[in-house]
């Protein structure tokens, strides 16, 4: 990606990773890994799509499985919920002023924000362990 990355039409690209996201488990996987790369290639492009991202983020992570669900389907949701908080601390990192309202684009980055806030709220234990692992792996 990072050697074609200059020869190939950005918002086309984004546009597919969006819809990435909202595919199936391997698919969304992939597109986790792609915004990982992304937010370094095109920080400014990352930005404007984090409305989307969060929106798609949001149906991963609110997916209710059924009670009888068996013990695979359990620990793919789990990595699915882990791939997306990870994703999410990183793209929180790379761009920390669209999870706050300020300057003149106060408008901009609504629906980021409001996810952030609420995986900060609803996931904290686990944001914590990620955070913790991405501390300890960077010492």
């Amino acid at each position: 990606m990072e050697i074609a990355f200059s020869r190939i039409n950005t918002l086309d690209f984004y546009n597919r990773v969006i819809d990435g996201l909202k595919d199936e488990h391997d698919i969304r996987t992939l597109c986790n890994l792609m915004l990982t790369k992304l937010v370094v290639l095109d920080p400014d492009e990352t930005s404007r799509r984090l409305d989307s991202i969060a929106e798609c983020f949001k149906k991963t992570l609110s997916i209710k499985l059924k009670e009888n669900a068996v013990k695979q389907e359990i620990e793919k949701q789990e990595e699915a919920i882990k791939s997306v908080l990870r994703v999410s601390l990183i793209l929180h990192n790379a761009i920390p002023s669209a999870s706050v309202a300020t300057g003149t684009h106060i408008n901009q980055h609504q629906a980021w924000r409001d996810y952030w806030g609420w995986i900060e709220k609803d996931f904290e234990p686990t944001l914590r362990s990620l955070r913790d692992e991405t501390s300890t792996m960077n010492a």
